[in-house]
């Protein structure tokens, strides 16, 4: 210090400190085409910001030309730290732009059905090369055409198919080796176990499978200010769609409206023909026949979607610190605190008291799962899904997130997949940091307990039948918060 004031004295003021102020003047021009380009700021926060960054730096600039002795030292200590904060700036405008890019645009949506080829447990055969002989299948099993195609591609043989209209007397058939191998849709191999104990999965085999994609177009334009987004919620299995929500936004209006169906919800499927499914099991043939039934159910424009990977959340949950969950009674959970796994009898039980409690992550998925504990079911699972949401978005608003932002980030990518615009994100963080106080409720729709075909087969199992007066009160709420 005592150097570089000798050289301030003696006129010499280094030609360094020069090029030093010009380089924070870059890096400063830098941070405000990075926050130009993400468009979160709203245009009055923008100009004062860079107004008032500009004329300080040029003042501070000019000052180490121009003036002598100890302004210099200031005016270069301004620069400086004007230059740190734009290249911190630049950091998290980066990574925050390269965010919204990958996780916010219009895309194609896609799922993945995959067939078994399934035979007796005695069975000789093996694999697919194996397999001479004519394969049964379901006749009303959606995709089946698909499913022989792709079975075709893979072993480079026809096959003869025999039609079955009941899946269990398939199953049976195959036991008894009157048809050597049937091909079944996964989720309907699952299933069978779960209605019918008369059939044990040890009393039979996988000798192969068959993967396909089927692509659909989910593209959107922006719908405007009012619209509502559909959020179904995978666990592990990546087939059942277990957490289905409908958030409506006003953003005029700062309203958010969140409407949850419970997983068993008995509602006609998109594309066939009036027969009807839960909820839970249309997701096997991707979230767009579940966006687009509940869209057709409530007579309302479901245009955006948000697919959650529900083991993701324990990761997201970890990162930013834990989230605090309220009970109003006490219960221990069926599930075990285990991931991608539902062999709960090795695993250890929660027991939440009623109350308040700081959940980490593995906590977090072990609650958003319980349904059995409660004696309102899946119902009261709903309402704790949306507790979980609020949140999580209220930790995502913390400070707490500036310390672990890229991790947040990763995670954050890991949880979704949408078809939302990146335009209605930054419009929706442009409002909340211009003051917007969001007025987020909660709803739900309810029903009766029965029993009815399910997965669009023969096999029957527990659905819930709506009751139209809770779903009629729910489409009115949803309708006057688009008004």
């Amino acid at each position: 210090m005592a150097q570089v004031k000798k050289k301030i004295k003696n006129g010499k003021f280094s030609k360094t400190f020069k090029i030093i102020g010009i380089i924070c003047i870059i890096l400063m021009i830098i941070f405000f085409i990075f926050l130009g380009k993400l468009n979160v700021l709203p245009g009055l926060y923008f100009g004062i910001i860079l107004g008032v960054f500009f004329f300080i730096s040029c003042l501070s600039l000019f000052a180490i030309f121009k003036f002598k002795k100890g302004l210099k030292i200031i005016a270069l200590s301004i620069l400086i730290l004007i230059g740190s904060i734009s290249m911190i700036g630049c950091y998290y405008l980066y990574h925050t732009d390269a965010f919204l890019n990958q996780s916010f645009r219009n895309r194609k949506s896609s799922y993945t059905t995959v067939y078994y080829l399934v035979s007796a447990k005695e069975s000789t055969l093996d694999d697919i090369s194996s397999i001479s002989s004519s394969i049964g299948y379901y006749s009303a099993s959606a995709l089946m055409e698909d499913a022989m195609k792709s079975l075709r591609s893979k072993s480079g043989k026809e096959f003869s198919f025999v039609p079955y209209d009941d899946v269990i007397t398939m199953f049976q058939n195959v036991l008894a080796q009157a048809i050597p191998v049937m091909l079944i849709e996964q989720t309907n191999y699952n299933l069978v176990f779960d209605i019918n104990k008369d059939l044990k999965r040890e009393q039979f085999k996988v000798i192969d499978e068959v993967r396909f994609d089927t692509e659909v177009d989910s593209e959107v334009e922006t719908t405007g200010n009012k619209f509502s987004i559909y959020v179904g919620g995978n666990d592990f299995t990546n087939s059942l769609m277990d957490f289905n929500m409908v958030i409506t936004v006003n953003m005029d209006r700062h309203q958010v409206l969140m409407t949850s169906f419970p997983r068993d919800y008995y509602i006609p499927v998109a594309g066939f023909d009036g027969k009807r499914d839960t909820l839970s099991f249309m997701g096997a043939r991707g979230i767009e026949t579940n966006r687009k039934s509940l869209e057709d159910f409530l007579g309302i424009e479901l245009g955006y979607y948000i697919k959650v990977q529900t083991h993701s959340l324990v990761r997201l949950v970890d990162e930013i610190g834990g989230i605090e969950y309220c009970s109003d009674i006490s219960f221990k959970t069926t599930h075990a605190k285990i991931l991608d796994d539902y062999n709960d009898q090795h695993g250890e039980k929660m027991y939440v008291t009623k109350g308040c409690h700081h959940f980490n992550g593995i906590e977090t998925l072990t609650v958003a799962r319980e349904r059995l504990a409660f004696p309102d079911g899946d119902r009261q699972r709903q309402k704790n899904c949306q507790q979980i949401i609020k949140a999580i978005f209220k930790q995502l608003l913390s400070t707490n997130t500036i310390t672990n932002y890229n991790n947040i980030l990763n995670s954050l990518n890991d949880l979704y997949q949408t078809n939302i615009p990146r335009e209605v994100i930054t419009d929706f963080i442009k409002e909340t940091i211009d003051g917007a106080n969001w007025e987020i409720k909660e709803q739900s729709v309810n029903g009766t307990d029965g029993e009815n075909y399910v997965h669009l087969t023969n096999l029957r199992s527990y659905v819930m039948n709506p009751d139209m007066n809770t779903v009629n009160a729910a489409i009115n709420e949803i309708k006057a918060v688009l008004e």
